[in-house]
């Protein structure tokens, strides 16, 4: 499971490195978590069998500190303590045993010492003969890779998720306590593997549920066997707290576009990049359609004109996509900005004329294209608070291309007037 998640998340970053290029990075401070909980505790050795497992249940708590690198992968230092309790039936199995007080046990009796808690077993071989618990404390620490199997079946990362599914795996340490009766003072190898259910009650705060496995040597508890091994299965629950919870948003944000999307973000792209190359050539440009508006407006007399303005105050147009005259969100901001000058200008007024590319449809449908698209800019400054008498609207259709990149002409051009 380990060497599954490192592969998969190595996969991943690997296919998204271009992206991650221009994503917003998180840095060493981010994504840190501790967390602290209590837990029920349930040893798993040679002779317990005998008795119900809920009739061992024993208690403890956990202390965890982690790291996430990205948002599927981490790892974190856990460290657990508490009580275990274990069943050990020695004096039937092995007349004479000999316990660490030096009591001796003879053949089927029981030790005539206080210290000892006698129980009768329950099942197995030995039903119905008396054995004694072995109680005693133990203390673990571990470090542990995490992966979020969330994010795998989600497909994406969604910082509002309101629940995680986190599996670990990991290595480390484990000391049994002395209890003065059969566990000695050692400390062993652990190996462990469990999950984590995070419930997110805000974006850094989230109560957890986490059952996990323990596996360690056969001598843990004090008696070698014939089993391969102890164990011991933990159920903690707790509460979680992330400092600076924060996964390249801008990156997961860019991985769930679609291909068309992402096409058409990298079209924008591209299209910047000859504006920039090409500025002196567009403001050239710009200022001829400036003028061949202000021709024609010259030349209708219901308009009165008096002088073109400097337009460096306004938004030099509106674009829109293939086809439509839905204004985007990110021309928005143009409309906004054309308006606030407009407010704060009261003596001004704004014309507006719309076009539509020459290479799809034909001039009929784009010269109706064409003022669908300025009207629908008219209705949002009118919506914003700029009265009708201000605004002055034509289209063009396809008549006319003020863009030498025929993409660029879904557009509606808007000039201040006085």
């Amino acid at each position: 499971m380990v060497l599954s998640a490192v592969v998969f998340s190595v996969t991943a970053q690997y296919e998204q490195a271009a992206l991650r290029e221009v994503s917003e990075r998180s840095t060493y401070g981010d994504n840190w978590f501790v967390s602290l909980g209590g837990s029920a505790n349930v040893l798993f050795a040679e002779q317990d069998s005998y008795i119900s497992w809920y009739d061992r249940i024993k208690y403890g708590g956990a202390l965890t500190v982690g790291k996430w690198f990205n948002p599927d992968f981490g790892a974190r230092v856990q460290v657990m303590g508490g009580s275990l309790r274990g069943f050990n039936l020695n004096m039937y199995i092995n007349p004479g045993y000999y316990l660490p007080d030096h009591t001796t046990i003879p053949m089927g009796g029981a030790p005539n010492n206080h210290k000892y808690h006698y129980v009768t077993a329950k099942k197995g071989p030995y039903k119905g003969k008396t054995g004694f618990w072995q109680d005693f404390n133990y203390a673990s620490a571990t470090f542990d890779l995490m992966y979020n199997f969330t994010n795998l079946m989600r497909g994406h990362y969604n910082d509002r998720g309101r629940f995680d599914v986190i599996g670990f795996a990991g290595l480390g340490t484990i000391h049994a306590f002395d209890n003065g009766l059969t566990t000695p003072d050692y400390w062993h190898l652990v190996a462990k593997v469990g999950f984590r259910v995070n419930y997110n009650v805000t974006e850094n705060i989230a109560i957890y549920l986490e059952p996990q496995a323990n596996a360690t040597e056969q001598e843990f508890d004090g008696y070698a066997g014939t089993a391969l091994g102890d164990g011991i299965v933990n159920l903690g629950l707790g509460v979680q707290y992330t400092f600076n919870k924060r996964f390249d948003n801008n990156l997961s944000k860019i991985v769930r576009l679609t291909a068309d999307e992402i096409d058409r973000l990298n079209k924008k792209i591209n299209d910047n990049r000859y504006l920039i190359d090409n500025h002196q050539n567009i403001l050239e440009r710009q200022q001829d359609l400036l003028d061949r508006l202000q021709k024609c407006c010259d030349e209708r007399p219901r308009e009165v004109v008096t002088q073109v303005v400097d337009n460096s105050s306004l938004p030099e147009y509106v674009r829109f996509g293939l086809d439509s005259y839905k204004i985007e969100p990110g021309e928005m901001r143009k409309i906004t900005d054309a308006v606030d000058h407009l407010k704060k200008n009261p003596d001004s007024r704004v014309l507006i004329v719309g076009y539509a590319d020459r290479k799809t449809g034909n001039p009929r449908y784009n010269l109706g294209l064409s003022q669908r698209r300025v009207e629908a800019v008219s209705a949002e400054m009118k919506r914003q608070g700029i009265n009708a008498n201000r605004i002055m609207i034509e289209w063009k259709g396809d008549k006319e291309q003020p863009f030498p990149q025929n993409e660029w002409n879904r557009v509606v051009v808007m000039v201040e007037r006085k």
